[in-house]
């Protein structure tokens, strides 16, 4: 998807979070910019409004939340490694073995079975 298409999908009611790289000889130097963008024209009451403004803004503090905070950054990494890892095509199939009227079930399910 390019820029020009989704900028073509935003409705009025969206909230954008842009992470902008800072570069410097064409490489990353580590360091970002996180703005919160959203519409003027934003159909949503002023309740609703703050609220997920307010969300957004909480996602937005969690890059220097995780720069403090070696928990929290472990926390996540592993939340996100976890995920990516559901999103892959599992390679092993499930299998099982039986003995008598016991089913045995091997698989990577993560307690999740």
């Amino acid at each position: 998807m390019t820029i020009k298409d989704m900028i073509n999908e935003l409705k009025e009611e969206d909230f954008v979070i842009r992470i902008s790289p800072f570069q410097e000889d064409g490489a990353w130097d580590g360091d970002v910019q996180v703005s919160l963008v959203s519409s003027e024209d934003n159909p949503l009451n002023d309740e609703d409004f703050a609220y997920i403004s307010h969300l957004c803004s909480m996602l937005c503090a969690v890059i220097p939340v995780i720069e403090e905070d070696e928990y929290v950054r472990d926390a996540l990494h592993h939340f996100v490694n976890n995920r990516l890892d559901d999103e892959v095509p599992d390679k092993d199939e499930p299998s099982y073995t039986s003995d008598g009227n016991v089913l045995t079930l091997t698989s990577k399910t993560r307690g999740n079975a």
